[in-house]
């Protein structure tokens, strides 16, 4: 049969082929069939599509593919998609995707999907991404994840994140990741977060900080944190404010320094707190602040 046929075989003439006859198909009469066509096959005859009649589908025919279909793929076939033809996927049909078959996604594939397709990637779908295939994800694509999906990632996940993609994670993602999760963050990772970022962080996340970590907050980040992220830091994390850091204290935040904290400060600290700050500063903050000048 010519192409021309092949495209002119009604629904119903599809439905009852059988696999052997879908195997007979060339690539150039697979490449010919129409997205109704498609709709009309058994999800039998779709899995026995060999992989280069798979590729030779069109991008229409892709994004008119069901979940069911989708699932009824195999792994091989899944493997030999290509980019377009990934990106074709509607939101509905990324669902029918098995774990398995993420394996098969370079990050190039990843990259290529949508933002509304990365975000109706399941959970379990997600955690399987290795973090070689996480590279692919652009900034768009990282702030179109759900927080669901950041909360399922791993240490090694979060670790191979470039910095351009930790700069997109939104304040409702950096609220999902947990306390192991962002203890992970390399310095370069930390001082990449928005400053919408670091105001979103819990106490509990500041806590878990290491020392190195909020030595790398920059004076920018410093002024997002509230006064409870500002008690939540230790001493041993107050030491590792530079003088810019100090200054950087959003005066409504320095309710959260207590007047222990203020004791520890060193001097070259003290002399960086600003007139607007010191002006902020309760009667017990202040009176601390004396003694200090005091002791040194």
């Amino acid at each position: 049969m010519t192409t021309a046929q092949v495209a002119a075989l009604t629904t119903a003439q599809i439905g009852v082929l059988t696999t052997d006859d879908i195997d007979g198909l060339t690539t150039g009469q697979a490449g010919a069939l129409t997205t109704a066509q498609i709709a009309a096959m058994s999800t039998d005859n779709l899995a026995s599509f060999s992989t280069e009649q798979i590729a030779a589908l069109g991008t229409r025919i892709f994004a008119s593919l069901s979940s069911g279909q989708v699932r009824a793929l195999s792994t091989d076939q899944i493997d030999v998609l290509s980019s377009a033809q990934l990106a074709s996927l509607s939101t509905a049909a990324i669902g029918g995707l098995e774990t398995e078959d993420m394996a098969t996604f370079s990050s190039a594939e990843l990259g290529a999907l949508s933002t509304r397709t990365i975000a109706a990637l399941s959970t379990a779908n997600f955690a399987e991404l290795t973090s070689a295939q996480l590279t692919g994800l652009s900034a768009a694509q990282v702030a179109a994840i759900s927080s669901a999906q950041v909360g399922v990632l791993n240490s090694d996940q979060i670790d191979g994140l470039s910095t351009g993609q930790i700069a997109a994670l939104t304040s409702s993602q950096i609220r999902s990741l947990s306390t192991e999760n962002l203890a992970s963050f390399s310095t370069d990772q930390v001082m990449a977060l928005s400053t919408r970022a670091i105001a979103a962080l819990s106490t509990d996340q500041l806590v878990a900080m290491t020392t190195d970590q909020i030595e790398a907050l920059t004076p920018a980040q410093v002024a997002a944190l509230n006064s409870a992220g500002i008690s939540a830091l230790s001493s041993e994390d107050l030491a590792e404010f530079s003088t810019a850091d100090i200054a950087a204290i959003n005066t409504a935040a320095l309710a959260g320094l207590s007047t222990q904290d203020i004791d520890d400060l060193t001097s070259d600290q003290l002399r960086a707190l600003t007139s607007a700050q010191i002006q902020a500063l309760k009667d017990d903050q202040i009176a601390a602040v004396i003694a200090a000048y005091q002791s040194l």
